[in-house]
């Protein structure tokens, strides 16, 4: 081997130790900046996945319910709901530049007989849309582009013996836009219920559910998760509502409940809400290796994760791609 292949070989070997070195740093960069969200009372508040750097981002918030992120876009949603007006807000994932995007209040004569009452959100990032559940009308869900604008309720009509006729309350909302389906707790008629994006095509997937049920997709693996607070359980089941799984039991009143199926965690909030001790706990997507993330916290309604850190999931497909300008700009 003559001295000119072993130098181009060396400087090779250097380049990709570098390179090495860099791509690490990237990804542990990444992975320190991923994030936990949660209502806290009055507040809205993040810390690392691990539950070290906690911050508050946003304070005085007016009884703060369900959130949402728009990682994409770098903004955080949030409900603020009484039962006589709610609100939906967003601002950057920072808690800057914050806007009133819904006023139940506010709207114009023919749209307050409509009832918009939201109690949830959920964000559409493909569609540059949000869905929020109605907990009064006679329809279950509405949805909107991002700003607020161009309102739409969609009719949701359960099936035929179910108690409220052609009404839904939806309390929870999750999205697979890819198959067009929307997931919901139809708390009025006590199903876990999934029905096409337009609410055509209801399908009851679950009964006997209580109020309170957190719900969490993984699209991924094909599952849908499940809070139960009444019974102390995590439970999972396919997405047409087969293969029932009881996870954990023995839990604190587990409600809110968010999925990280990249890593393969799970994470709820757990405790007793009147006597304001509540947690954020984590475990594996199967139930296993339980930890006490985020202890000793007030009255926790709900949690949303910006887990994007190292990969970006679109949600039209289920590969997973690595983007590292989007690591860069954390």
């Amino acid at each position: 081997m003559n001295v000119q292949t072993l130098t181009q070989k060396s400087t090779l070997f250097i380049l990709l130790s570098v390179l090495l070195v860099f791509v690490a740093s990237d990804i542990s960069y990444g992975r320190r900046n991923a994030k936990i969200y949660w209502t806290e009372r009055d507040k809205i508040r993040r810390a690392n996945l691990d539950g070290s750097n906690v911050e508050d981002i946003l304070t005085e918030v007016e009884s703060p319910k369900d959130i949402a992120l728009d990682i994409h876009n770098r903004k955080i949603y949030w409900v603020t709901f009484n039962f006589d007006h709610s609100k939906i807000y967003r601002a950057n994932l920072d808690g800057s530049n914050i806007e009133v995007i819904f006023n139940s209040k506010a709207q114009v004569a023919e749209q307050n007989k409509r009832l918009h009452s939201p109690g949830c959100i959920i964000i559409d990032t493909n569609a540059s849309k949000i869905y929020w559940g109605n907990w009064r009308g006679l329809w279950g869900i509405s949805r909107a582009d991002n700003d607020g604008s161009n309102i739409e309720d969609i009719v949701i009509k359960p099936l035929d013996g179910d108690v409220f006729g052609p009404r839904v309350d939806a309390e929870n909302i999750q999205l697979d836009v890819k198959a067009g389906k929307m997931y919901f707790v139809d708390s009025l008629n006590d199903n876990i219920a999934r029905a096409n994006l337009d609410g055509s095509n209801y399908e009851k997937l679950i009964g006997g559910i209580i109020h309170h049920v957190g719900l969490a997709l993984d699209l991924h693996n094909r599952y849908v998760y499940r809070t139960d607070p009444f019974r102390d359980r995590i439970k999972r089941s396919f997405l047409n509502g087969d293969n029932v799984e009881t996870l954990l039991t023995e839990l604190n009143t587990p409600t809110d409940i968010a999925l990280d199926p990249r890593s393969h965690k799970m994470y709820w909030v757990e405790g007793d809400i009147q006597k304001h001790k509540c947690k954020i706990r984590r475990a594996n997507l199967d139930g296993s290796n339980i930890t006490d993330i985020l202890t000793e916290l007030n009255p926790v309604y709900a949690i949303a994760l910006d887990a994007e850190g190292v990969y970006d999931v679109t949600p039209d497909t289920d590969k997973l791609t690595t983007t590292w300008a989007n690591v860069k700009s954390q």
